[in-house]
């Protein structure tokens, strides 16, 4: 069987390795994320409307077979896009008021048709929050990438 085959088309399950589980599920609550029934407070869960599930894992589950969650920047970004530039703003001016968020720019227009910001939520992870000019986004948040 090919790769191809053996996986489905997109990532559609995302693990962030957690020192504080519910510390994380309260900053994925307050985006107004809904998490799953199926949570538990060492496993939560959340379900996008666009199908993609973001579990939140004590990282201490990991350690002892891949190491400790390093600190400071690991080398990806988790991304949100958004369907305006509009948006953008109001998602920045939203995460001013959550506590645990850090915000590390304020939104600025690339030359490369994208509008957003980055921030690190509680864990050190790094998130963008973009707009790209001829990219749309779903009423379910599914992503349709700007064709060249």
């Amino acid at each position: 069987m090919s790769l191809s085959r053996a996986l489905p088309a997109q990532p559609n399950f995302i693990t962030l390795a957690c020192r504080d589980v519910e510390r994380m599920a309260e900053l994925l609550r307050a985006f107004g994320w809904p998490e799953s029934p199926e949570s538990e407070p060492p496993h939560r869960l959340f379900q996008c409307s666009n199908g993609v599930v973001i579990a939140l894992y004590g990282a201490s589950n990991y350690e002892p077979h891949f190491g400790p969650v390093p600190d400071g920047f690991r080398a990806f970004t988790l991304g949100v896009n958004l369907a305006t530039p509009e948006e953008v703003d109001e998602a920045f001016a939203a995460l001013q008021a959550i506590e645990d968020v850090d915000l590390l720019e304020e939104p600025f227009d690339s030359p490369h048709g994208f509008r957003g910001f980055s921030f690190r939520d509680p864990e050190g992870n790094v998130w963008d929050v973009a707009w790209k000019r001829g990219s749309s986004v779903a009423a379910d948040g599914s992503l349709t990438w700007a064709a060249g």
